[in-house]
């Protein structure tokens, strides 16, 4: 192990048992947090001896500050250099092969973690990950919980968070995964600690002097280690009979004087050296040391020797670095400023020849004078525009520090406002983004540059759910004069689905319609975006010919125009739209290319949405187990891309899964996490948010209030059917709830607006059921009832179909034949079982199952040849995986995206109690021989 690895038993303990779990198979992630100096490096080197002591490859790297604008720099750097090395991540270093987009790279560093792992266990650790790059910091974020079923040990470090401290993609990241995985904090080190390591830095046992003098450093090593280093230097510690003792008076005050004591005992050369190449941010070799000292590299060998002899000079993979930030900052801080901006210019004409990245270089001209900072500026808002299409994080921030330099007066800073406030909407950092531009607008700018600023804020507001103020600002750039026709449609489109989520139908239908009408010629990418909005309203309203119309326009204008049209992805509005109209094989075919088309052009967007209408269509289809893997899936990758608007949606989707499989307690948690979205300012339609609250209120025994929560959608649903569109069996689930609540006319209303939507589609089967059924609840006819069952068999709709059957058997069971009543119960009984609805099947047999003669009891076993606690999806995942299938391969084998296939293996980890596939491979080996094929 490392050398003064002191006070940290506990924490190392937590490290090598992390990595004997990795070692028998199992992955995750460890977040160390806390204080510059406080010996986070230190002990990410001790995981990596201990790593190799284990036979586990280690891939290491530190971020930099400037990585912020090489996309996927700190994590490819790592695995780059594997130890030992590998041949999967070669495609790293060859720019042809890094030339793709973000989300493939993504998807092909899956694969290749994932069959790499299959081999040898790995560790990946990244010190300093708050300067990680935008790309790797979202990688990191999809790779962790993805790779959590497989030998991927991932350790990474960072400084506490300070108040003033840049919002970077690295801080959001680690402060994402401290809540979701396990968490090391380091703090200072106590007495007994503080005086074991002078010990070891002096080699001799020290008296009470040596501990009050390191007690002032406030148990920091870094600061001790330093301290005593100054004092070793200046000859005034002594050691006699063993014991160490502090002499003089003349002590260090703090750590810049005790860095300074260090470089005082210093030669001439080697002060310079350290204080020339401190303007640098990065490793140096000992070229660039020359460059910038005036001297030939033949003459620094002794200055060298001689500075890393004192430690504040390290070696590593890249050339020299400071030992530590802190020992950097603090002899930065002795260069005087007139020396500083000689450095920093020579600095910038070194990065410039060394193709170094231009806002390295920019950074040195800002900090070269008066003189480099129009040059600085040009520069930065150059390198913001080259990577803002793969990290707009990145290209804000670059925007942000032109903005800084240029000051308030520049005539070129509201222009720069604009560019800046559309990089902060992509970014996701919505308030930043609205604040910078109302700045701008409340200081006023030509009429170009303030409409493209209020595009930026409206699709700044859109993304975060913000659907009022999007359509506040679309309005506001609309009435601009004069607004170029390109823009005119952007803004009309964004405007159509902020006032469709604001439940403004003809608005949002109208806007729609202006989109399409002059982005087809202007900016076919708006025209295809204002159609799916129109598709969403036609659906909405109740005109699902018009919705499906409207769809199937915007996927046609896509392909004939490809570019950004495509990257609209009309295909996930086409699938609604065919799944409305029980065109389920249809709809599967059209999300499944949606699914292959957001993989191939890297749409980071477009996969939450798309695993929201995959749950949707599997739920109709009465396939919940795997519904449940869709909207878990696209919850985890919402998240990850703070895509807030989406996974409101998708969490409600989730509570409604969870009442209708009996689960209350995580229909609870996920109405707790959506309120809590909520509360922040996302509005949502009122089918995600209460409908989802009143299902669970009326499943534990509240239907007053369930009822009571409603009402207002009682009171829209004739001019919005969309509850009815998109779960149709909850016509009669509302008129049963008005009717417990002695308010016939409502129940009244609800069948009436039922039987209008079954007329507006007479080709749609599932909505003539859905009134069939609310007229037969309202009435207690049964003939009604047997048509609803009749047409949700034709719909091939098992949860609707099971609903009518079982009022059909509750209306029939005193007035029926008493054989076919029991078969509608045993029908009923059968689809909700195979459906996984076990919610409704506890629902079923309490009220029915006293007549038929059944006790309610637990679950019957799944009759499967083998993992009975399983569901038929979870089995066949788990029997590719067992076979040595990466969940990639098994995705593509089943046709699933890889994030349902994770879903699906926490889900059979847990039913299963294991935790790693080589456990998985034990069962199913035990369980299923032969390993049956999965059908």
């Amino acid at each position: 192990m490392s050398d003064h690895i002191v006070g940290r038993e506990h924490e190392l303990a937590v490290i090598r048992q992390a990595l004997d779990d990795t070692v028998a198979g199992a992955g995750g992630c460890h977040v160390i947090l806390g204080a510059a100096g406080i010996g986070k490096t230190r002990l990410l080197r001790a995981a990596g001896d201990y790593a190799f002591e284990r036979e586990i490859a280690v891939a290491a790297r530190e971020a930099f500050r400037h990585d912020h604008t090489a996309p996927l720099v700190t994590l490819a750097g790592a695995l780059r250099a594997c130890s030992p090395p590998a041949d999967e991540f070669a495609w790293l270093s060859n720019p042809d092969e890094r030339d793709q987009g973000n989300y493939a790279k993504i998807d092909r560093l899956r694969d290749c973690l994932e069959r790499y792992s299959s081999r040898r266990p790995l560790l990946i650790v990244i010190d300093d990950a708050h300067w990680m790059d935008e790309l790797s910091a979202l990688a990191v974020r999809e790779l962790v919980p993805a790779l959590a079923s497989s030998p991927v040990r991932w350790l990474l470090a960072a400084r506490t968070r300070q108040p003033d401290d840049a919002d970077t993609p690295g801080w959001q990241t680690m402060e994402w995964l401290a809540q979701r995985s396990t968490s090391i904090p380091l703090g200072v080190l106590d007495d007994d600690a503080t005086a074991l390591l002078c010990e070891e830095m002096i080699g001799a046992k020290v008296d009470n002097t040596v501990v009050a003098l390191a007690a002032g450093c406030g148990g920091n090593p870094l600061r001790i280690e330093k301290l005593l280093s100054a004092l070793l230097s200046t000859d005034q510690i002594m050691v006699a009979d063993r014991i160490a003792t502090v002499v003089g008076e003349d002590l260090p005050s703090s750590f810049v004087a005790t860095v300074r004591e260090i470089m005082g005992s210093l030669s001439g050369d080697a002060q310079w050296l350290l204080r020339a190449t401190s303007v640098l941010d990065r490793p140096f070799g000992i070229e660039a040391a020359a460059r910038l000292m005036g001297r030939e590299p033949g003459g620094l060998f002794a200055p060298i020797d001689e500075v890393t002899g004192s430690g504040m000079l390290v070696e590593d993979q890249e050339g020299l670095t400071f030992q530590h930030d802190l020992v950097h900052q603090a002899v930065r801080s002795t260069l005087s400023t007139p020396v500083a901006q000689h450095l920093h210019q020579e600095a910038a004409n070194l990065a410039r020849e060394q193709g170094r990245p231009t806002a390295e270089i920019a950074g040195h001209l800002l900090r070269s004078g008066p003189a480099g900072t129009g040059a600085a500026v040009a520069m930065l808002r150059d390198t913001a525009a080259e990577v803002a299409v793969t990290a707009p994080a990145a290209a804000a921030d670059l925007m942000l520090q032109a903005l800084h330099a240029v000051g308030p007066h520049d005539p070129a800073r509201p222009a720069m406002v604009a560019e800046a406030v559309g990089l902060l909407a992509s970014a996701a950092r919505v308030s930043m983004a609205q604040e910078l531009g109302e700045e701008a607008l409340r200081a006023g700018l030509n009429p170009a540059t303030r409409t493209t600023l209020q595009l930026g804020l409206a699709e700044a507001s859109k993304h975060a759910g913000q659907n009022a103020r999007a359509a506040e600002y679309a309005d506001d750039g609309l009435s601009e004069p004069s607004v170029p026709p390109a823009t005119q449609a952007q803004l009309q489109a964004v405007r159509a689905h902020a006032t469709f989520y604001l439940d403004d139908y003809a608005t949002a239908d109208a806007a729609g319609a202006e989109a399409h009408r002059i982005g087809r010629v202007h900016e076919p990418g708006a025209a295809v975006f204002g159609l799916t909005a129109r598709s969403l309203v036609a659906q909405a309203e109740g005109r699902l010919d018009d919705a499906l119309t409207h769809a199937t326009t915007a996927t046609a204008l896509a392909d004939e125009s490809g570019g950004a049209a495509l990257h609209r992805h009309p295909r996930i509005w086409l699938a609604n739209a065919l799944t409305s109209l029980d065109r389920f094989d249809e709809a599967e075919r059209a999300l499944r290319r949606g699914r292959r088309e957001a993989e191939g052009l890297g749409t980071g967007w477009a996969r939450p949405l798309l695993h929201y209408y995959s749950a949707a269509l599997l739920t109709m289809r009465g396939r919940l187990d795997e519904a449940v893997a869709e909207a878990d899936a696209g919850v985890t990758i919402a998240e990850q891309l703070t895509a807030l608007q989406l996974t409101v949606p998708l969490l409600g989707t989730l509570a409604r899964l969870a009442v209708l499989r009996g689960d209350l307690e995580q229909a609870r948690g996920c109405l707790d996490r959506m309120s809590s979205l909520i509360a922040t300012g996302i509005t949502a339609p009122p089918e995600d948010v209460e409908w989802a609250q009143a299902s669970l209120l009326i499943a534990d025994g509240s239907a007053d209030e369930a009822f009571g929560l409603i009402e207002g959608v009682y009171d829209e649903l004739p001019d919005r059917p969309t509850l009815i569109v998109l779960e149709p069996r909850s016509a009669a689930r509302l008129v049963g709830l008005a009717l417990h609540a002695r308010d016939r006319a409502r129940a009244t209303a609800v069948a009436d607006a039922a039987t209008r939507l079954a007329e507006r589609n007479p080709r749609s089967h599932a909505m003539a059921g859905a009134a069939a059924h609310a007229i037969g609840v309202l009435r207690r006819d049964l003939r009604k009832l047997c048509e609803a069952v009749a047409a949700f068999r034709k719909a091939n709709r098992p949860l609707a179909l099971a609903s009518a059957l079982e009022d059909a058997a509750i209306l029939g069971r005193d007035r029926e034949d008493q054989a076919t009543v029991r078969g509608w119960y045993d029908e009923a009984l059968r689809l909700v079982t195979a459906a996984g609805a076990h919610g409704a099947r506890q629902q079923l047999e309490a009220g029915l199952g006293a007549w038929r003669g059944v006790t309610p009891g637990p679950l019957p076993i799944a009759d499967a040849p083998c993992l009975p606690l399983l569901s038929q999806a979870e089995r066949s995942v788990a029997l590719l995986v067992a076979k040595g299938m990466t969940n990639s391969v098994a995705a593509r084998r089943l046709h699933l995206s890889p994030h349902t296939v994770d879903s699906h293996l926490r889900k059979i980890f847990m039913k299963l109690d294991i935790h790693s596939r080589v456990e998985l491979a034990s069962v199913v080996a035990r369980e299923c021989p032969g390993n049956p094929e999965v059908t």
